[in-house]
């Protein structure tokens, strides 16, 4: 089962992350924008100034924000994993760490949030790049095997 399945009909908001400039940097955001759209879960691109989006998040009636970024995993371009904002900080992984972590804690803190990353193994983020194709096809087969049941209309 996909990790994030368990959450499919419930109220989570989708932060995309990332720089839209920077190859698979912007997998966050493509990541997030087709998540919410098949699980028809609200979206926000914050891309890589996701703290300027703050006041949005705390007054999404969302119980749970899932912030969807290119992370480095060190495993094949392309992995997802479900991530708690403290392996983060803690690992030093995320290619927004400081704004990603410390968002979070603001989050969990200042709202009672429940915070989720959803992290993505990046290929390449080279300035001027396009997605690359192993994690264009990762975003597609994930985004293809969830099941929209339960979503919101």
């Amino acid at each position: 089962m996909n990790e994030l399945e368990q959450y499919v009909g419930q109220d989570l908001l989708v932060v995309g992350v990332g720089n839209p400039l920077r190859g698979d940097d912007a997998a966050g955001l493509a990541l997030g924008e087709q998540l919410a759209e098949k699980l028809h879960w609200p979206y926000l691109c914050c891309e890589e100034v996701p703290e300027n989006y703050l006041t949005e998040m705390l007054d999404s009636p969302a119980e749970t924000i899932l912030m969807v970024d290119a992370v480095s995993l060190g495993t094949t371009p392309g992995d997802i994993k479900v991530l708690s904002p403290d392996q983060l900080a803690g690992d030093n992984i995320s290619t927004h760490n400081c704004s990603v972590s410390l968002l979070a804690t603001v989050l969990e803190k200042a709202a009672n949030k429940r915070v989720l990353v959803l992290g993505i193994q990046p290929a390449n983020m080279g300035w001027g790049s396009h997605l690359s194709q192993p994690v264009t096809e990762a975003i597609d087969n994930f985004v293809a095997g969830l099941s929209d049941k339960g979503g919101h209309a």
